[in-house]
């Protein structure tokens, strides 16, 4: 028996739809900000965490301060917009995604991100955020100008202070009477320099597919899967032919699959479909196929030819 390892992201069915759904979200919203997406290796020199080794990357972010480096990007005279969205791992596995400018940062920048964070969660559907700032700020006054420019709302409380400094922030959201963190962000430039001794400046934020997942089950429609055409077919003869036209109908932008002949029942509960393609020897030597319309149970002859057309116009 295959058993599941304890703490290990297995995700598949509607929940692997959820994540494809918030991933496109969130690459959307790094093109539209002007972010540029970052890859990290899985493992990490291990001087960077005061290790001896190399080691399974543990943070997000990291990764990115070291690619900076790394990469020269340090002596760009504008700042790097880096977004990600990949598996970490502490004594959990999750999918956590991050938007990190690196650079100089000002106020405005610090505005803009937060006002990102919150738009990226509207546009997921999770409204009615609370957005709360660190007390420990030292940057108040032309910060909370922004953010009112900005038609962000937030307060104030004393938020414990991880990996970051100067400024914190966090949005949450009460589901079902509880307070749930939806994502935490501020300033990690002193927390970069403590582990690897580079200096610069970086403000970001993260967050957790894995909690967008949960909270919008209930909110998040999730359509099955549709099928346009399933070709299907008999003998060998008639598979070599029947895997040519899906093709052709996969280069025209049809959602299709090619399956053994079987009954119609067994099509219906396994392959949502609204059209059938037999490809039988017969038809081929006149290049003729029938098509049956699921729905309708109606058939007609269609010629190869005039294949593409006809699923054209009845789409």
């Amino acid at each position: 028996m295959i058993k599941q390892v304890k703490n290990m992201l297995e995700v598949y069915g509607n929940d692997a739809k959820r994540y494809d759904y918030f991933m496109r979200v969130l690459a959307s919203f790094a093109e539209i900000y002007n972010y540029d997406y970052s890859m990290s290796s899985l493992m990490e020199n291990g001087k960077i965490f005061d290790e001896k080794n190399e080691v399974i990357r543990k943070n997000g972010i990291l990764p990115r301060i070291r690619g900076y480096f790394s990469n020269h990007l340090n002596e760009q005279e504008t700042n790097t917009k880096l977004f990600y969205n990949e598996v970490v791992l502490d004594e959990f596995q999750h999918q956590e995604y991050g938007y990190l400018t690196i650079g100089k940062f000002s106020e405005s920048t610090m505005a803009d991100m937060i006002s990102l964070a919150v738009r990226l969660l509207e546009s997921c559907g999770i409204r009615d955020v609370e957005v709360t700032l660190s007390e420990q700020d030292s940057l108040k006054e032309k910060l909370e100008s922004y953010l009112d420019a900005l038609d962000i709302t937030y307060s104030y409380k004393d938020i414990h202070v991880y990996q970051t400094d100067r400024v914190s922030f966090e949005i949450t959201k009460k589901v079902n009477n509880e307070e749930v963190l939806l994502i935490s962000g501020g300033s990690y430039s002193s927390f970069t320099k403590k582990l690897s001794g580079l200096e610069t400046q970086i403000f970001g934020f993260h967050g957790l597919l894995d909690v967008l997942v949960s909270i919008t089950k209930e909110s998040l429609r999730v359509d099955e899967k549709i099928l346009d055409v399933v070709v299907t077919y008999e003998s060998d003869e008639e598979l070599f032919h029947a895997l040519y036209l899906m093709q052709e109908l996969r280069l025209n932008g049809f959602k299709t699959e090619c399956i053994k002949r079987c009954e119609k029942s067994y099509i219906k509960k396994y392959y949502n479909t609204k059209y059938v393609l037999s490809v039988k020897e017969e038809g081929m030597k006149r290049n003729e196929f029938v098509l049956t319309d699921l729905y309708t149970n109606e058939k007609e002859k269609v010629k190869e030819m005039d294949l593409i057309q006809h699923l054209d116009m009845n789409f």
